[in-house]
């Protein structure tokens, strides 16, 4: 058997014929025509029984024999189990869980720091040539305790960093960086913090962030790094080393606000991309007001010379006592300077202060709408996004946000737009009940075509239900679909949307069958179905797609559908219809953090009046969303409900 590079070429073919009358069924394997992935293979449990198993590759766990798709009907079958995640903590890209100081001093080798590259938005830029301002020398010198730099991965072999200095704090923990070195547009494995890093040398050792504790402005996420300017600074909750916390060992900083613009001296620090050490400058400050509209306020200024990019993060000092004062960090316009002899830094005012203050008492940020705690969270079982209720906040009718939770209770969330913390009512349609508890799946969708989404549930004996118009006064009524059955039983995932041009209606069914097969149902409506296309044959590979969501990513009126697979791929297939597929998109790499991405839903969540909002539940209860998706990737995050403490 010839196995070519990164991919291995594996069939399972179920013998679809094998269904005796008794309820035995006999399945027959072949090998020689599924093509099945790499990146799709998920590691076996220790001690698990392995389907396949190659020398050096992960292993597939035995499934269990595959039941049959929507039109098989054999006389029974058993529901195979499904198997809770690894109760692991998720925090949006933030994949530090179970990295422990030790693993962070052998990962970040003199090596891999000095191969590490800025941030991208500063790798990015391209500086023009010096202005003809006075300006003050910088020298390489051995670093600042207090002053350290950030190392982490995104999902390349090669590395980030950003700059970062100790703030004085209750906890002795707060370390403060730039908002657009931590927006969450990359994914952030090993995160570590170095403090005094000076050329592959870690004085200090190093020091791991604390999983899902990256506290950035909303607003600064929401608006983007230019229309927030005078946002971009955040903290983080930094992991004691060796039962001492960072404040503990190199000292902190005094978190210096409404210090005014002008200070003469102010010491500048960075860690350029250019340079093996870091940099220091003394100059003065002085206020710069922005006159471009698309970059609104007042701003810290200094010139010193050679800070160009990977500066960001880095520190603004003043002396302050025998110590020093922190009055900003190298960020806000224009992410920092879009020159290298100028640089700048945002405003700390009270709004440095509150998102100082979250940190420090380890609570999310305030203003995050009525979504609740992570610990409530994590008991939301299935999620849909739709437009069911009328009276959304402004102009723009934003996609509402449907709950089940495990103790049978279904909430709906009303959409409010960004401006209004995303959503900005809880309404209950359904107190606790034990009916709804068996409410295994939902789509949403406008089966009915009256411009207000309605709910297609799979119940888990096999029926399936339409719910009419759902709206803030709850359920209006029901159509049985399907009479409950062994078939549908083995419906694992459903998600409405358009796929067909036959109208403008949301109104197509896609249906995950737990053997394997992909099937679209066209044209749903109170009389039924009406047109089945099989767009995936029962096989392996699709047995992997853990959960799915549709929503219109790239924005053609066609709707696209987002899978995470077991192995934590994330990918994007773009404008499904009744032909099937056309091609694939991977939005994420298989990584272990992306594993805990539990349920997924999408919507009309933002200002772009497009449902191409992607929203996950974690497994530890923390909601991000990631607006304007599209084949291009995530974007940005916004962290809706934060993770446990």
């Amino acid at each position: 058997m010839h196995f070519p590079l990164r991919e291995v070429v594996i069939t399972i073919m179920t013998d679809r014929d094998a269904f005796t009358p008794g309820g035995v069924t006999r399945v027959s394997y072949d090998l020689g025509d599924l093509t099945m992935k790499l990146r799709r293979a998920l590691s076996a449990a220790a001690g698990a029984a392995a389907l396949i198993l190659l020398p050096g590759l992960p292993a597939y766990a035995d499934q269990g024999d595959p039941p049959p798709s929507g039109n098989a009907t054999p006389s029974a079958l058993a529901e195979q189990p499904s198997v809770p995640p690894t109760p692991v903590p998720a925090g949006g890209d933030d994949d530090t869980r179970g990295f422990t100081p030790a693993d962070a001093d052998s990962y970040w080798t003199p090596e891999r720091m000095r191969a590490a590259k800025p941030v991208q938005e500063q790798e990015a830029k391209q500086f023009p040539a010096p202005t003809r301002t006075p300006r003050s020398p910088s020298k390489p010198f051995e670093g600042l305790p207090i002053v350290g730099t950030f190392f982490w991965n995104d999902g390349t072999d090669t590395g980030r960093f950003c700059g970062g200095t100790v703030v004085k704090s209750p906890g002795k923990n707060i370390v403060m960086s730039a908002g657009h070195c931590f927006d969450d547009q990359d994914a952030r494995k090993n995160l570590t913090f170095v403090p005094q890093y000076d050329d592959g040398r870690k004085p200090h050792g190093a020091f791991t962030v604390k999983p899902g504790r990256i506290y950035v402005d909303k607003r600064y996420l929401s608006k983007g790094p230019d229309a927030a300017a005078d946002l971009d600074f955040n903290f983080l909750q930094i992991e004691p080393r060796g039962g001492k916390n960072v404040e503990d060992v190199v000292g902190g900083a005094e978190l210096m606000i409404n210090a005014g613009y002008a200070h003469d001296p102010a010491r500048l620090i960075g860690y350029p991309a250019n340079q093996k050490r870091p940099l220091d400058c003394t100059d003065k400050t002085v206020r710069y007001n922005s006159t471009d509209p698309k970059i609104p306020g007042s701003f810290l200024r200094i010139a010193c010379d050679k800070y160009s990019g990977g500066a960001s993060g880095g520190p603004f000092l003043i002396k302050r006592g025998g110590g020093w004062g922190l009055i900003g960090v190298i960020g806000g316009w224009k992410t920092g300077g879009d020159k290298d002899d100028i640089s700048y830094s945002s405003y700390l005012d009270a709004d440095t202060k509150a998102l100082y203050d979250d940190a420090v008492n380890n609570r999310q940020p305030a203003g995050r709408g009525v979504l609740g705690k992570a610990e409530t969270w994590k008991h939301a079982e299935v999620i849909a996004g739709g437009y069911f209720t009328d009276g959304n906040p402004g102009t723009w009718d934003y996609s509402d946000l449907l709950v089940r939770w495990t103790d049978g209770e279904v909430t709906l969330y009303r959409g409010a737009g960004e401006d209004a913390d995303n959503f900005d009512k809880e309404i209950r349609l359904i107190g606790p009940n034990g009916t709804w508890k068996h409410a295994e799946t939902i789509a949403a969708g406008d089966f009915t075509g009256a411009d207000r989404d309605d709910l297609i549930v799979r119940w888990t004996d096999g029926e399936l239900t339409l719910y009419p118009d759902v709206d803030e006064r709850g359920f209006h009524g029901e159509v049985q679909l399907q009479k409950p059955n062994a078939t549908w039983k083995h419906a694992i995932s459903i998600t409405g949307g358009r796929y067909t041009s036959s109208n403008k209606w949301a109104d197509d069914l896609l249906v995950r069958w737990s053997d394997g097969e992909v099937t679209l149902y066209t044209d749903v409506n109170r009389d039924g179905f009406h047109g089945e296309k099989k767009l995936a044959a029962p096989n392996g590979t699709w047995k992997h797609a853990s959960t799915i969501t549709s929503g219109d990513f790239t924005g053609n009126d066609q709707h696209d559908l987002m899978v995470r697979w077991t192995d934590g791929e994330l990918t994007l297939y773009k404008d499904l219809d009744q032909n099937g597929f056309h091609g694939e998109i991977q939005v994420k790499k298989p990584n272990r953090l992306w594993t805990h991405a539990t349920l997924l839903g999408a919507g009309d969540y933002t200002e772009n009046r497009h449902p191409d909002d992607f929203l996950v539940r974690w497994s530890d209860g923390e909601v991000s969303m990631y607006p304007d998706a599209d084949e291009t990737g995530l974007n940005r995050e916004i962290t809706l409900v934060y993770p446990p403490a």
